[in-house]
């Protein structure tokens, strides 16, 4: 499975473009490596981009230095911080190493899922025995949003991996409380640190679980007083060492900027506000500020969200139940039904049967989800991607039950029931090829429906600009109008992308509204139109620009390209 997982991989890097967000992580992390400045980008911690630029540093292009991003970014908590320009700089320069900078930088990622599969593997076979270690495994690696992650430079899917190896670890250590497993679940946790910020949540858990632990040990005599703080000071010092390590050391007092940014988090203002900042301002620790200032953005985005797209409805708040409603519509039904029916099996197992080795595949997945629907940012399904692994753990745990009860009436039956779960995801596995990131199941209504109910990372992700490329050239066109996301990277494939006559309206004051050249404007040149799902929904555009998406909204495409571009015939 996990060389078939892999195939797969390599053969999408073939065939997609790059994620909007890869053209900003990846010259982010090869600039990590370049000068230890983790001043770009930094609204995300900077593993998976390390592991990115450690591909691109085979190819050694030029980084530009000399772009006024780069002078830009040294302002700290920039929401922008210089990297548009930086990545806009970046390309053009290495212009002529487009797709080898597109391959190198997203080749390294493909060791988080396969490191996710196996771990997977060992944690279900832990808890459930080796048939549902390896339904689990299936169920999970023919999940179109796992297999199209993969090769997306985005801390999701490393998310993933680094909350399900830090509840093994938390777990082993619970169990044992050697020093050994105390130095693992360290390193776990600080890796979650520097994998995705919303990850800070381990801190407070970690402290009340370790401390908690600690308790029970020295009030049940089972551990003396030395051997206690010795594990609990190893758990925090290892979290923290690699923290600081991963930022390269760059580390100082929490100044009192950072203080009130901190105090910030947690609405605290007047006397209270001041003597939390006052107890910051005194902590020996050292911090990366840009780990402070990190946290900080996610912080903004969650609490005051950003525009976002759901069953028709446009809002900058978001919807509590927005993240329910995405893992319903973009799984596959079968992963879906056997998500539901293993969370409540597992479930049943803890109230009714007292096995409640089984929280550890239950509150992870709960917990998480109730955090991303605490938040206002509403952009996609990829960020509940941390809950995938324990609710494929849970099912492969129903279904493996299923199996065996099948094989306790009859052998044939046995078969049948494993064949069918095995050919129902292998045949929505192969048919979804290769578009697994903008999947979406039949409650979505199809790839020409779908956008009216999802929009964002669900279904636009810039991926599809190099298959957009490909069929255009397939018609003998290089050159189409348009807007998409990634769109500024066509011409890197080499088709030019026109924009719409007048989609950006800058007329001085004085001019007549009424004249004949406003109400007229000029005809479309190219033979093709191509708009991207984002912009169908018609979300956060003006007026004018509403009325040039409506001529193509109620037209038949001639075709969409990856379940995400729109592409017709002109109409003038």
């Amino acid at each position: 499975m996990l060389v078939a997982f892999l195939v797969v991989a390599l053969l999408l890097l073939s065939q997609k473009g790059l994620f909007i967000d890869d053209s900003m992580h990846i010259p982010a992390g090869y600039s990590y490596l370049l000068t230890r400045d983790y001043r770009l980008n930094q609204e995300h911690p900077p593993l998976i981009k390390l592991v990115s630029g450690l591909g691109v540093w085979k190819l050694h292009p030029h980084f530009p230095f000399e772009s006024p991003g780069w002078q830009q970014a040294t302002t700290p908590e920039d929401p922008e911080d210089g990297m548009v320009k930086i990545e806009e700089a970046f390309f053009a320069t290495n212009a002529q190493q487009f797709e080898q900078i597109a391959w190198y930088g997203r080749l390294p990622v493909l060791i988080i899922p396969l490191l996710l599969l196996l771990a997977v593997w060992w944690f279900t076979r832990e808890l459930f025995g080796p048939v549902a270690a390896l339904v689990a495994t299936f169920l999970l690696a023919t999940e179109p949003n796992i297999i199209g992650n993969a090769i997306v430079v985005q801390n999701d899917l490393a998310a993933s991996l680094s909350l399900l190896l830090f509840v093994i670890a938390l777990k082993r250590f619970l169990t044992q409380g050697s020093l050994r497993t105390a130095l693992v679940l360290g390193a776990v946790f600080g890796i979650g640190l520097v994998t995705k910020y919303s990850l800070v949540v381990l801190i407070p858990i970690s402290f009340s679980i370790v401390i908690a632990w600690a308790i029970r040990q020295l009030v049940q005599k089972r551990s003396s007083l030395a051997s206690v703080v010795l594990s609990v000071s190893t758990v925090f010092v290892i979290a923290y060492v690699i923290l600081i390590a991963f930022y390269a050391f760059n580390v100082d007092r929490i100044d009192a900027n950072e203080s009130s940014t901190i105090a910030s988090w947690f609405y605290l203002t007047g006397n209270s506000g001041e003597a939390f900042k006052r107890f910051l301002s005194w902590l020996p620790p050292l911090l990366p500020r840009y780990f402070v200032y990190g946290i900080d953005m996610v912080v903004q985005d969650s609490r005051d969200g950003r525009p976002g797209f759901l069953l028709g409805q446009i809002s900058d708040t978001g919807w509590w139940y927005y993240f329910p409603v995405v893992f319903t519509l973009k799984t596959t039904i079968p992963f879906l039904i056997t998500s539901i029916c293993g969370f409540v099996w597992a479930l049943f197992q803890v109230l009714r049967r007292k096995r409640y080795v089984l929280l550890y595949a239950l509150l992870p997945p709960a917990l998480y989800l109730a955090l991303a629907m605490s938040s206002h940012l509403n952009i996609g399904v990829r960020h509940l991607l941390p809950m995938f692994p324990f609710v494929a753990i849970a099912g492969a745990g129903f279904v493996s039950t299923l199996i065996d009860f099948a094989f306790t009436r009859s052998r044939p039956l046995g078969i049948a029931f494993a064949g069918l779960v095995f050919v129902t995801f292998l045949t929505i596995f192969v048919s979804t090829f290769p578009n697994y990131l903008t999947y979406t199941n039949p409650l979505a209504g199809g790839p020409d429906r779908a956008w009216h109910k999802l929009s964002d990372s669900n279904l636009e992700t810039g991926q599809e600009v190099k298959p957009l490329a490909k069929y255009l050239k397939a018609q003998g066109q290089n050159r189409v109008t348009g807007i998409m996301v990634g769109g500024e990277f066509l011409k890197y494939y080499g088709v030019q992308l026109d924009d719409f006559p007048r989609w950006e309206n800058d007329d001085d004051d004085d001019t007549d509204e009424n004249s004949e050249e406003d109400q007229e404007p000029e005809p479309i040149q190219t033979q093709y139109v191509a708009i991207g799902t984002w912009y169908m929904t018609e979300a956060d555009l003006t007026d004018e620009q509403k009325q040039i998406i409506d001529v193509y909204r109620q037209q038949k495409p001639e075709a969409i390209v990856g379940n995400s571009i729109f592409v017709f015939r002109r109409i003038n």
